[in-house]
């Protein structure tokens, strides 16, 4: 009977286990505000931005997708808007910290190009936990069509549901 009781104790730790460390899991929202630039070193342009996604919680790893829009305050009628669809990775340093990479499509339209550009942007990020808030900070890299980049940090804070 002892050894039953043991694996029955066993078992249900084995179980509830992954259900208390899911402290990533499920729809997030969130903005930031940050800097862009087309040369890295050159002139930055302060960017505000609007995130939202998902993320399944697998234990240690993080998976997910995301989704946002990014623009300019307008400081010299410059007009450009980056739209990414992107997937998630990431692994817990901490119960409540998460490093992650992203990658994904990316759509960027500015007033000096003639139409939108299609490209690839990637990222690397921390996520920090505080109940159901959010506070990250994420460097991105965005590559587009006639070899135009486009670098991009920026803070953010969000909601998880």
């Amino acid at each position: 009977m002892k050894r039953i009781l043991a694996v029955v104790a066993v078992a249900t730790a084995v179980v509830a286990t992954p259900a208390l460390a899911q402290e990533f899991q499920g729809a997030r929202v969130g903005v930031e505000i940050g800097a862009v630039d087309d040369d890295f070193a050159g002139t930055d342009k302060a960017s505000y931005g609007i995130n939202a996604g998902y993320d399944f919680d697998l234990g240690t790893t993080v998976v997910g997708v995301t989704g946002s829009y990014t623009g300019l305050f307008d400081d010299d009628n410059t007009d450009l808007r980056d739209l990414t669809i992107a997937g998630r990775f990431g692994f817990k340093a901490t119960p409540r910290t998460l490093v992650y990479g992203t990658a994904g499509y990316s759509n960027l339209d500015a007033d000096n190009f003639p139409g939108s550009l299609d490209g690839v942007k990637v990222g690397l990020g921390v996520e920090q936990k505080f109940g159901n808030l959010f506070a990250n900070v994420e460097t991105r890299y965005g590559n587009y069509e006639f070899g135009v980049e486009l670098y991009q940090t920026v803070i953010g804070v969000g909601y998880r549901f």
